[in-house]
């Protein structure tokens, strides 16, 4: 969505590449204070993720703000 490199997400949220790359390949979820800053990077981003409403859990474009 956002067309970043994985050097690109690990420094908006100031973790290694190899995190964010070892995270991406499944080999291993990031510890909880790593994994918070990757989600405030993307939230800083305008990422916004959706919990489970019955229909799925995704992630979507914050609608800009008026």
């Amino acid at each position: 969505m956002l067309g970043w490199s994985q050097a690109e997400l690990a420094k908006a949220a100031n973790v290694s590449r190899q995190t964010i790359a070892d995270f991406e390949r499944g080999a291993h979820l990031p510890i909880s204070n790593n994994l918070a800053s990757i989600i405030v990077a993307f939230q800083e981003a305008g990422i916004e993720f959706i919990r489970e409403n019955g229909s799925g859990v995704g992630v979507r474009f914050m609608k800009p703000m008026s």
